[in-house]
């Protein structure tokens, strides 16, 4: 990248850090940045921590689902329908590359970087007897145009965040153009999922009791209760999954994406978010309680109850 001919004004950038010495300067930029570093790890690390807490909290709800695409399903969804998302943060590496190489570039800047060039062609055309070319005008048109009046880490940083705002925006736009097909999905799913755990319930009901019972399972020994048994717990995952995508994309829309982490959703009120959406899991279904479907296995059995009181799947 060049930076001559930029425009840039340099007369209010002091390349002395304050007045101190190179040596010196060098010296506090070295400490300033680990102090820097070491105060954005530990931020990094509280973070994490938090949102950890978050997250058991909301598990210990009872409700059982988080939002998250970190899961068969979501990673489906995000390979297809939500793949502007994988797209988002590619162009965003890109971005932030482009970012650091200009301010390498823009630190090793200086004022009077040119001095010794200037001074070179000027004494060469001085022995050639031709006219001295431009010295000191040239050299402070260049500190005045490639040397920036702001220090580049502060410019950079105003830089990162206007991109991260930008590509938590992206993030939304994304997920709202993809909204109906990935709803179409869900659907397909649901009606596949609970269609199979009907089955299997009634099965496992009327062979064992339950639907978790390995003695029982066992002893019966019959090869369709067996199959039933092991299928019964890959439909309530399949059902948790469900449910985790449509928690996250209530997020989506409500919330949208964390401007300082636009890889993440924004956490507020998700409780209150989740409990809406883990109430409209069963469309058209009267009757359905937090207290009756508190998690996943819960929310089939209830399912599969009605089904059978009210005679489908005779």
């Amino acid at each position: 990248m060049s930076t001559q001919g930029s425009g840039i004004d340099s007369s209010n950038w002091d390349q002395s850090l304050g007045g101190f010495g190179p040596g010196e300067a060098s010296e506090i930029i070295g400490n300033t940045n680990a102090v820097s570093e070491r105060d954005r790890r530990a931020h990094a690390r509280a973070e994490s921590e938090r949102r950890a807490a978050e997250d058991d909290r909301e598990r210990a709800s009872g409700i059982g689902v988080s939002p998250t695409l970190d899961h068969e399903l979501g990673k489906r969804l995000t390979d297809d329908l939500l793949k502007g998302i994988k797209r988002n943060a590619a162009a965003a590496g890109k971005v932030q590359h482009r970012l650091d190489e200009e301010r390498e570039e823009l630190l090793n800047l200086a004022a009077g970087q040119r001095d010794g060039e200037l001074l070179a062609a000027a004494w060469e055309a001085a022995e050639a007897k031709t006219r001295v070319p431009s010295i000191m005008v040239a050299a402070q048109e260049f500190d005045r145009t490639a040397i920036p009046t702001a220090h580049p880490i502060a410019r950079h940083g105003q830089f990162e965040e206007r991109m991260r705002a930008h590509w938590a925006n992206a993030n939304r736009e994304a997920v709202l153009a993809a909204w109906s097909d990935v709803e179409q999905v869900l659907g397909e799913q649901s009606t596949s999922i609970l269609d199979e755990s009907v089955r299997a319930y009634r099965t496992l009901v009327d062979a064992t009791g339950e639907v978790d019972n390995a003695a029982a399972v066992i002893e019966n020994g019959q090869p369709d209760v067996l199959d039933a048994f092991q299928q019964w717990p890959k439909l309530v995952e399949r059902w948790r999954q469900v449910q985790c995508v449509r928690h996250w994309l209530a997020l989506a829309e409500n919330n949208g994406f964390d401007s300082r982490s636009p890889e993440q959703l924004i956490r507020t009120d998700a409780q209150m978010i989740e409990r809406d959406v883990w109430r409209s899991q069963f469309v058209g279904q009267l009757g359905v309680e937090i207290a009756h479907v508190d998690t996943p296995d819960a929310a089939l059995q209830w399912f599969a109850d009605k089904k059978i009181e009210t005679g489908a799947h005779a």
